[in-house]
């Protein structure tokens, strides 16, 4: 009983012990918050109390308790009834006042006004993170200025976060559809560039002159603004030149007929001659063959023979005189020339990839860089003295090694303008800022050369897209960057597409087949950036392709499609074709796939069973299943491809092209075929072990030596 009445006692005490601490605790704190002082501008103390009451900084600032809507009732005679000024708040009306009653400080609730009811709410939050963090600087005097001065910043700050927020979904589009994100690009951006030019290289599978007539107007809407025309062997080159020409050349009536289309839309025309590298197609004959650099390669032209300026100058000029119009009438009537505004104003000369340089006797003994560049500044200089009009352009490659003062005492400043050519995603990894310094330094402008075909494998029948597509948009990015280091800017950006890696090579991805790689990267680089909206965007429409249905897929899906086969729906001018290179790019796949299991993974018909006739009859009958049906397929699309790709081409190139890509499938298979069927019909077989071939027989040596 003691015991109990004991902890019932001990339980009060510590009650009430408990509850006096808390008191004392409380008192404790608000005699601390009510003596506490804060240092503000200026260097002078003030108490919390006299901020809740404004009596700092002699009437300055206004009072927090003002700022969060409770106003003093202002007495003249506490001021002295001196100035008549209102203090600040008081321009509030009376009107939806409520005074609290009962309050001896007389401080009334003043409802704000309507338009001041969110402004107000932002500075009760700036202004309590400004006492309590002890801010001085003068973001925050900002942030305690009245609500009128304060809307400027808060719409610039709102719409920065809007422009954000568009900024976040429209990356979020990019990446649903497989499109790479590059910083600073996007909508509402910089503009685009001012020139974007379309390359066609003739140099390999030249397309029918009414095929490029019928591509024109769609290039004309998805932005581009001229053609960069690489004729190569496809012009028709007369007098001492007429060995140059193709047996398929161009005649002048083609060409005609071409370059009015051109003119009609308002799209320049810059003939594109090589006059160093790449005269495979001059030097491979004999009539040319002595302006070689080295007698065993027709790469590239000695430029110490007189002869070989006189060869370049022809070549100009049977290829500038015939774009002329307004020279000799053999383009378009008196009436279409003052009707049409296009002109010619540009000639590009090459000189990329010179490899063979300073080789031969009277070449060796001068500096390379000094010979490259006396022999651009020599045919700039016929260029300007023949057609003072007309700019000249020449590629970048050669150029970028050398030394700044080597490229200004050569003089080609004055005279050229580089293309800089770069085909791969990481730009500066091949032209460094350094190298852009330095071409400023010497050009007054230059241009920019991405690529939507015929970069990334000698042997492709379908370009990489979305590499392309970031090619053009890194090049893109970087002009944005670089174009300001030039006194003139960068002029535009040229999309080239390679037919052939050289004169000797085999045939890159058709026209064709690229189409829609072309339409993507132009109508990109038309923009300045990638645009994800269907509508507003003119690849669908440019290649007639049906509207997109379905919200739970993208319109475009680059990381999912990598052929492109949505496009197979399309009827673009080659579509066709496209649909076609589809069908043999998955037989092909499918070939190669088959063909390497039989030799590396399958152990019955590989070449040692072949040659030694060895093998498990059953074991290849089941091998051969699959050879019958590729080889059935392949004969199939042989027999049709030359009725579909007539459509464009001649039978010169779609006989090379045949030779080439499909040919090969169906001698690989045939050979399969054969040896199965040879295999097969064995019914007796050798004792083992099997005589095999000695490495040294292989090799065609002598085992003793």
């Amino acid at each position: 009983m003691h015991s109990r009445l004991l902890i019932v006692c001990w339980r009060r005490k510590l009650f009430f012990l408990g509850a006096s601490l808390l008191f004392l605790l409380a008192l404790w704190f608000w005699g601390f918050l009510y003596t506490t002082h804060i240092t503000e501008d200026g260097g002078k103390i003030v108490s919390v109390r006299e901020l809740m009451l404004g009596s700092a900084h002699g009437g300055r600032r206004e009072s927090l308790l003002q700022r969060l809507g409770f106003h003093e009732r202002h007495d003249p005679a506490l001021d002295g009834g001196s100035n008549g000024v209102e203090p600040h708040g008081a321009a509030h009306g009376e009107q939806g006042s409520v005074q609290l009653k009962g309050d001896e400080g007389g401080v009334k609730f003043v409802k704000p006004t309507p338009g001041a009811l969110r402004s107000a709410k932002v500075r009760h939050t700036n202004d309590w993170d400004a006492i309590m963090q002890d801010r001085t600087d003068e973001g925050k005097q900002i942030n305690q200025q009245p609500s009128g001065k304060g809307q400027p910043s808060r719409h610039i700050s709102d719409e920065m976060r809007m422009a954000a927020e568009r900024q976040s979904h429209y990356e979020h589009e990019l990446k649903r559809m497989g499109v790479p994100v590059i910083a600073g690009l996007g909508p509402g951006g910089r503009p685009p560039p001012a020139q974007r030019l379309v390359h066609f290289d003739l140099k390999g599978a030249p397309p029918k002159v009414s095929y490029l007539r019928r591509l024109m107007p769609i290039l004309k809407t998805l932005g581009a603004t001229g053609i960069l025309l690489e004729y190569e062997d496809m012009f028709p080159y007369g007098g001492s030149l007429l060995p140059l020409a193709a047996r398929n050349a161009y005649n002048r009536d083609e060409i005609l007929d071409l370059l009015k289309s051109a003119f009609a839309l308002g799209l320049t025309v810059i003939p594109l001659v090589q006059t160093f590298g790449h005269l495979e197609y001059a030097l491979k004959l004999k009539e040319f063959a002595h302006l070689r650099e080295t007698e065993d390669s027709p790469q590239a032209l000695c430029p110490s023979y007189n002869a070989s300026m006189a060869f370049v100058e022809e070549l100009l000029a049977q290829v500038i005189e015939y774009h002329m119009p307004a020279e000799n009438g053999n383009l378009l009537h008196k009436e279409d020339i003052e009707r049409l505004t296009p002109k010619l104003t540009h000639i590009h000369i090459g000189c990329d990839e010179v490899y063979r340089l300073a080789e031969c006797p009277r070449c060796r003994h001068r500096l390379k860089d000094q010979l490259f560049l006396d022999h651009v500044y020599n045919v700039a200089t016929i260029v300007r003295r023949r057609w003072p009009h007309l700019r000249v352009i020449v590629w970048d490659d050669m150029l970028r090694h050398m030394a700044l003062d080597a490229l200004q005492a050569s003089g080609i400043g004055k005279l050229v303008e580089p293309m800089i050519w770069v085909y791969a995603e990481d730009i500066y990894k091949f032209v460094q800022s350094t190298t852009w310094e330095k071409y400023a330094a010497v050009f007054r402008t230059a241009w920019a050369a991405s690529a939507f075909k015929g970069a990334h494998g000698e042997g492709l029948l379908i370009p990489p897209i979305r590499r392309h597509l970031e090619n053009t948009l890194r090049w893109l990015a970087v002009m944005q960057g670089e174009g300001n280091r030039f006194s003139h800017g960068l002029q535009g950006l040229a999309l080239t597409g390679w037919q052939r890696y050289d004169h000797f090579a085999v045939l890159c991805e058709l026209l064709p087949a690229a189409l829609p790689s072309l339409a993507i990267c132009l109508s990109t680089a038309a923009k300045g950036y990638f645009d994800v909206s269907a509508r507003t965007n003119p690849i669908l429409s440019s290649l007639t392709c049906p509207e997109p249905t379905g919200e739970h897929h993208a319109w475009l899906e680059l990381h999912r499609d990598s052929m492109m086969v949505m496009f197979s729906r399309c009827m673009f001018p080659g579509s066709m074709i496209y649909r076609f290179i589809l069908r043999l790019a998955t037989l092909t796949t499918e070939t190669e796939e088959y063909t390497d299991a039989i030799r590396q993974r399958r152990g019955w018909l590989t070449d040692y069973n072949i040659r030694h006739n060895f093998s498990s009859a059953a074991r290849v009958d089941d091998l051969l299943g699959e050879n019958y049906r590729l080889l059935n397929a392949v004969s199939n699309l042989a027999r049709t491809a030359a009725s579909t790709l007539t459509e464009v081409y001649d039978h010169w190139t779609y006989g090379e092209f045949i030779e080439q890509r499909i040919f090969p499938m169906l001698e690989e298979l045939k050979r399969l075929e054969r040896a199965g069927e040879g295999l097969k019909k064995r019914r007796v077989w050798s004792q083992r072990p099997l005589p095999y071939l000695k490495p040294f027989e292989v090799l065609g040596i002598d085992e003793k030596t």
